[in-house]
């Protein structure tokens, strides 16, 4: 086979991975590897199509190769570094970083790239560095969405709010398809309280992310506060039903009582309309069939409905019989059990793209 061949073998593996279809040129590279095993180009295509298809083993393995062949390839340190970071090597992923960057230091994603392994490194994270390295690279690129959205990742994790929601802005107005920057909006928006505009965020990110499942998640986080949310209410009819009991011992009578059931109904009739005012009425539906998946807001719900029901019907018939104090007992520890379930769901971290 010739170079020109084979170029055009790797050119075409490309194209399908632009397709994000990265099974099908894998099978190409195959080819032109085996006609040309010392095509530096098409080791690193390869270690592209293994990163795509989730294989960090497999695309350092390519990349190597790439380097055997060709040292000075800055492409070939920058999948290097990439397959290091999925390997969590985040020491030989920042060399490599910085070689592809001393070989081409005018490149833009070399520098984004060592923002990148400082950001993917949580444990012993160098935001400095990652702020300049991401800094540079939008000198170089102002016109690329990559490297502001990079930027805001750096600001977000310095806790620099509104720098980062003007990055994710700009990478954004750059690219309205950017899932990332939309996905992280929706995620300051979610730390402000802004359910409603988390949850439109979200649900973007679940229709385009390729089966990655991270709006999808995102979503569950979103249902998952408001729900815990709830309580308060829970808190108020556990209240509210001792003093109907109360009132009861005390010969206060049916209209007292009557008063605490129309409280508790209307408090939770005023929780339902809150809830159901934080989000669009077009997500409501296929934001229930979102978290139908999860067991923390089921147990949720579930703790909330037996407690809800067990007040109502002391409320409406106060016990007579001591043993039916097992009917508190039993709802309230079901409803401590919700609460932990939402509170520990509530505080898990929503995803990155």
């Amino acid at each position: 086979m010739t170079e020109g061949e084979t170029s055009v073998r790797v050119r075409r593996a490309r194209a399908l991975m632009d397709l994000d279809r990265n099974a099908q040129a894998k099978a190409v590279l195959a080819e032109a590897l085996a006609e040309d095993p010392a095509d530096a180009d098409a080791w690193c295509a390869m270690a592209r199509c293994c990163y795509g298809l989730d294989d960090h083993r497999g695309a350092l393995d390519a990349a190597d190769r790439a380097l055997v062949e060709a040292p000075d390839k800055a492409l070939g340190w920058r999948m290097r570094a990439l397959a290091l970071v999925g390997l969590e090597r985040y020491a030989e992923a920042r060399t490599s970083a910085d070689e592809a960057v001393r070989l081409e230091p005018w490149f833009w994603y070399g520098h984004m790239l060592i923002a990148q392994v400082e950001l993917a490194d949580v444990t012993a994270a160098n935001t400095r560095v990652a702020r300049e390295a991401a800094e540079r690279a939008r000198e170089l690129a102002p016109q690329q969405p990559a490297p502001h959205y990079i930027a805001g990742c750096v600001a977000e994790r310095s806790e620099r709010t509104d720098q980062a929601e003007a990055c994710y802005r700009e990478a954004l107005r750059l690219d309205p398809e950017h899932l990332g920057a939309r996905n992280n909006l929706a995620r300051i928006d979610m730390k402000r309280g802004d359910h409603r505009s988390a949850a439109e965020g979200f649900a973007a990110v679940a229709a385009n992310d390729r089966g990655t499942g991270v709006g999808a998640h995102n979503l569950r986080v979103v249902a998952t506060q408001l729900i815990s949310r709830a309580r308060w209410v829970s808190v108020a009819v556990l209240l509210l039903t001792d003093l109907g009991i109360v009132s009861t011992d005390a010969g206060l009578g049916r209209y007292s009582r009557a008063a605490l059931l129309a409280l508790v109904v209307l408090g939770w009739a005023g929780w339902w309309v809150w809830a159901a005012r934080q989000l669009p009425a077009r997500l409501r539906m296929p934001l229930l069939r979102t978290v139908r998946g999860s067991l923390s807001v089921r147990l949720s719900f579930l703790g909330v409905a037996a407690f809800t029901i067990a007040a109502l019907a002391l409320l409406l018939f106060p016990p007579l019989d001591p043993h039916l104090n097992l009917v508190v007992l039993t709802a309230f520890v079901l409803q401590i059990a919700a609460f932990q379930a939402a509170q520990s769901a509530s505080k898990r971290a929503s995803k990155d793209i």
